[in-house]
């Protein structure tokens, strides 16, 4: 199953219909990010998980792109960085070349 198949099953009721061009825009950003962090190819496996929670992640947050945290309805969020997580966590998966 691709990438944007098993998004898509996650993300259930969240998934709005015809958004494909818009997940796989983050997939490729999210996976440029993660290649060049990580020194690997863009299609490594073992980046997808990484980039899989950044594209989940980006997904659910849009609209609310630059905050660091919200409140509504008396629930309050904090937002972690997305890019900069994602950075930490291929770091540990580089490739030295």
């Amino acid at each position: 199953m691709s990438m944007i198949d098993l998004l898509k099953k996650d993300l259930a009721d969240n998934y709005h219909d015809k958004e494909d061009v818009v997940i796989n825009n983050m997939i490729d950003h999210y996976s440029m990010i993660a290649s060049n962090a990580s020194n690997r190819k863009k299609d490594d496996k073992v980046l997808e998980p990484y980039i899989f929670l950044a594209v989940k992640e980006a997904y659910l947050r849009r609209g609310d792109e630059g905050t660091t945290a919200s409140n509504e309805g008396g629930l309050s969020s904090s937002y972690i960085d997305i890019e900069e997580k994602l950075i930490r966590d291929v770091r540990s998966k580089r490739v030295i070349r």
